[in-house]
Parts: C-alpha cells; sequence; structure tokens
C-alpha cells in the first residue's frame, strides 16, 4: 500500500513534460492532504474547474488520435478518492488506495477506472517493514523509497469529482464548511502486488538487477503501481492518461469498449511495473514520519537499524 509519501519538487522541475511554476515541498504527505495530480485534458476538465497548478502546450506530450491533442495539466486534489455517491469528505480517509484487482468492479473506483485516469507525482514514499526481535517483541520500521536518480516517481491513479454535501457544508470542522455545492476534485493511488518469487526469477531472466524488487517484496505485500516516463506518446504514462474515457475527449465508442481499454491499458501497465522499481532504492528513516505532525527534510534522512542492540 502507500499511505504517506513525499513532494520535493523545486521551481522549474518538469513533471511529466509540465515545469513547475512553484516548490511544492511536504515531507509527510498523508490521506486527505491536498496533492498534485497529472491529467491529459482534451477540451476542459469536467464537470468544473479545478485549482490549476499549471499547465503544458498542446501537443507537448504526443498526438491523442482523432485529430485532438490534449494539453498535460497539473491539478490539485484531495488525497482519497470521494465517489459522487459518498455523503461526507470522511469517506476518503478509507479510499486512498485502490486495488488494481477490484477497480473495475469495487463500486467506489468503478466509475473513475475507466473515466477517470491520473498519475500521482511523488518525490518517493514511506513503507513500514514489520519485524520480530529476538526479545518476540514486533517493530515497525518506517523506509523511504525512491529513485536513485531523485528523479519523481509517478504511481498510476484515479480521480474523481465529488459535489459538495449539505451534510458536510453545514459541518462546522469540515474545511468545506458552507461550500454545498462546491465541487471537489479527489484522487487514490492504484496498489498491486508485491513481487513473488516467480516475478523475481523472471527479471532475473531478463537480466534486470533483483536487489530492489526483492526488498519491496520483503517490505510489504503491496505496492503502488509505477508509470514508466520517457516523454514519448507511447509511454506507460501517457497510455493511462488517454486510456478509457480520457476527460474532454469526444466519446465515439461504448462505454464497454471505453472500459475494456482501460482494462487492457493497466494490464499493460503491471506487466512493466516490476521492471520499473529495480531503479529504485530504499533505507530505513526516523519512526517521527509515524506522526503526520512531524515534516521537514530530517524525516528522508537514513537512519541507523533500528532493530541493532535490541
Amino acid at each position: 500500500m502507500c499511505g504517506r509519501y513525499v513532494l520535493d519538487f523545486d521551481h522549474g522541475v518538469y513533471m511529466a513534460g509540465v515545469p513547475l511554476e512553484a516548490p511544492i515541498q511536504n515531507f509527510n504527505v498523508a490521506p486527505t492532504h491536498t496533492v498534485p495530480i497529472i491529467i491529459d485534458n482534451f477540451t476542459g476538465l469536467e464537470p468544473a474547474q479545478t485549482a490549476l497548478l499549471v499547465h503544458g502546450q498542446a501537443g507537448e506530450t504526443g498526438q491523442a488520435g482523432g485529430g485532438v491533442t490534449p494539453n498535460r495539466e497539473l491539478h490539485a486534489a484531495r488525497w482519497g478518492l470521494l465517489p459522487t455517491w459518498a455523503e461526507d469528505a470522511s469517506f476518503s480517509a478509507k479510499a486512498f488506495n485502490a486495488r488494481s484487482e477490484t477497480i473495475f468492479e469495487k463500486p467506489t473506483f468503478r466509475q473513475a477506472a475507466t473515466a477517470g485516469h491520473c498519475a500521482i507525482p511523488v518525490s518517493g514514499y514511506y513503507e513500514w517493514k514489520t519485524e520480530t526481535t529476538t526479545a518476540g517483541k514486533q517493530v515497525k520500521t518506517p523506509h523511504f523509497i525512491h529513485r536513485a536518480d531523485q528523479d519523481p516517481i509517478y504511481f498510476a491513479g484515479l480521480y474523481s469529482w465529488w459535489k459538495i454535501t449539505e451534510k458536510e457544508a453545514h459541518n462546522p470542522k469540515s474545511p468545506y464548511a458552507n461550500r454545498a455545492g462546491d465541487w471537489l476534485l479527489t484522487c487514490s493511488i492504484i496498489t498491486m502486488k508485491s513481487p513473488d518469487d516467480l516475478d523475481l526469477a523472471d527479471l532475473a531472466t531478463s537480466g534486470r538487477p533483483e536487489a530492489t524488487p526483492t526488498a519491496l517484496s520483503h517490505l510489504h505485500n503491496r505496492l503502488p503501481v509505477p508509470l514508466h516516463f520517457t516523454g514519448e506518446p507511447t509511454d506507460a504514462l501517457t497510455r493511462w492518461l488517454q486510456s478509457g474515457k480520457a476527460p474532454g475527449r469526444p466519446v465515439t465508442q461504448p462505454s464497454g469498449v471505453l472500459t475494456q481499454d482501460a482494462r487492457v491499458a493497466l494490464a499493460e501497465i503491471l506487466d512493466q511495473a516490476y521492471a520499473q522499481t529495480t531503479g529504485w532504492e530504499l533505507y530505513p528513516v526516523s519512526t517521527d514520519v509515524g506522526n503526520v505532525r512531524n515534516n521537514g527534510p530530517h524525516l528522508i534522512e537514513p537512519a541507523q537499524d533500528l532493530l541493532s542492540g535490541l
């Protein structure tokens, strides 16, 4: 799974082809926080305009087919997807991850699985490894996972628009108090199973290094789905953003065909996913990251083995 991550991007950094106009820093991103997401928008984000962080020029992300060319854009979204039928915003706290195996069937995610594809950029993410000491005590050690070359990681994501309800607007403790009828953009990170022995053997056969995928398999049984980005029109990130019903693109095919296109795109991405992790590295960090009130670059500094001497 992915329940905490890091955003540490300077002004001018390119996010999947889009330059940032202002730095973004949060070393302890948690569910319900506002985060940047990337979409390919063909004519205008639906159903309402949200906080637009920055957008690229038409055509710089490749041709989309049918004579329509997208703009690639960064938008601000609440982390934790809210389906249209959610009664209040608290629902998003349990929908920050979406299992790849069930997104096309689960009511929370099935609409977005066809018509709400996004990429979620991160500098890295945290995962906790549970180990048992010689004294029989269970200890959870946070690890920071990131690309060795320090480039952004892009996770496959889903987004959904949620219309703020009267119930939510009348909650004085809500950040959306007195905003009934306004639209809120929300998102979720898609996860998959961590690599097993057969997956690791396949990587070895293909000549790819196994060290990081092996470490990830021992760290947690779930993994956020990475999107390969090269800037080419055929890369996995573009394939995901433009599969299914992309925003603003004219609908010329039945919904079943669009869903099948989204399924095929996800299957292709999952097939590449473990290979993407071979360029990552991970190490233990301070347990301070467990408290969402803690923030700052010290959270991603390597820590000594927290189990040594126990």
